[in-house]
This record gives C-alpha cells, structure tokens and sequence, in this order.
C-alpha cells in the first residue's frame, strides 16, 4: 500500500494550456461559424465584413475576376475551417491531458499557435491595407492574446527545463555502502570524487 510519500507524482495542465483551451474554444466558435457561414450558404460568400475585406484584398492583389473572387472567398473559408478544427483537436488533447494529470502534447501546442498566428494575419494584412480601423483593432487584440499564450508557454517550459535538470541524479556522485569510507583506503572511484572536494584531500592522500 502506498503512503501519502511513495505515491507516484501526477501533474495538472498548467497555466499556459488552461489559457491555451480557452483560446481554442473562442478560435473554434469564431472561425468555425464564420467558415461554415459562407461554405454552407449561398448567401453569405461576402456576407461576412471581415471575410470579404480579405477575399476583396487578394482578389485585387491578383487581379481576379468576381467569380476568382468567390472562389477565394470559399479557400479562405476553408483554411479558417481547418483551423477551426485544429482547435478542436487541441481541445481533445486538453481534456485527455486533464483526465490523465500529465501535459498536453507539445507538438500539438506548437502547432495550434503557428496556425493561430497564421489566420490571424491573414485578416489582419488586408484590414491594415484598406485602413480598417474596426478590423485592425479587433484582429490586434486577438494577436496580443495569442502572443501572450505563446511568451506563458515558452516561460514554462524554460521552467520546466530548468526544475528537470536541477532534479536530475549528478553524474558524477558515488554511492556506496555505510562506513566504506571508515574502514580504510577508499575505492578508486570514492578517492576521485573526494579529491575534489578540498577539505578531504588530506585525507585522501
């Protein structure tokens, strides 16, 4: 039976998941509706102010014909969907983790916040061309959230580095028996670590 000191040490998500799952959710709930709205409508292709200022803005960029520009308008969709479900697949990661007291997969993370920064300017460049100030603001505000996510992540795994080699067995430390030490001339390996320590070298010697 084990005690309240051998049992083995489960860990919780930390901070930066938590902030991480919560992101995801609001990511999955914003570009997955605004993604399905204009893939499953045959209304909304440009329904969507933000979205259509982004299919406007590449479809200037490469000088595209209205229906290049509803074509654009539906890839663009496409790649927020995908997005949308890169969330989601952070969020069942989130929750197995949580079940399993351990840390999310740090691929996973990675790639959730590369995908996030990602979609974000890409409606952040055209707004910012076209001198959008309510667009700006809105796709500013979700990149210093996103930011913010990713410098709370990095500290922690700094953190966690640093407690991982601190914890870590010294490879150079000699364990023997009690009173090895006291019975006379000490073994090769003990007689090199002492001759380190400086208070011990006379005795070595």
């Amino acid at each position: 039976m084990w005690s309240r000191f051998e049992a083995p040490r489960q860990r919780l998500p930390s901070l930066g998941s938590i902030n991480l799952a919560l992101l995801s959710l609001y990511f999955f709930l914003v570009w997955g509706r605004g993604a399905g709205r204009v893939l499953f409508s045959s209304y909304s292709s440009l329904g969507d102010h933000a979205h259509a200022t982004t299919a406007l803005y590449f479809a200037g960029l490469f000088d595209l014909s209205f229906k290049g520009m509803l074509l654009t308008s539906y890839a663009l969709a496409g790649i927020k969907l995908v997005i949308a479900a890169a969330c989601v697949s952070y969020l069942i990661e989130f929750a197995r983790a949580l079940v399993m007291r351990r840390e999310p997969d740090h691929e996973t993370v990675d790639v959730v916040l590369i995908l996030a920064v990602a979609a974000i300017m890409l409606g952040l460049i055209p707004a910012m061309a076209f001198g959008d100030a309510a667009l700006v603001r809105l796709h500013s505000t979700q990149m210093l959230l996103v930011a913010g996510a990713i410098v709370v992540v990095v500290v922690e795994r700094h953190l966690s580095l640093k407690a991982e080699a601190a914890a870590a067995p010294d490879a150079d430390a000699v364990t023997l028996p009690v009173g090895v030490l006291t019975s006379g001339t000490p073994p090769a390996p003990a007689a090199a670590a002492l001759a380190r320590i400086p208070e011990a070298r006379l005795r070595v010697g």
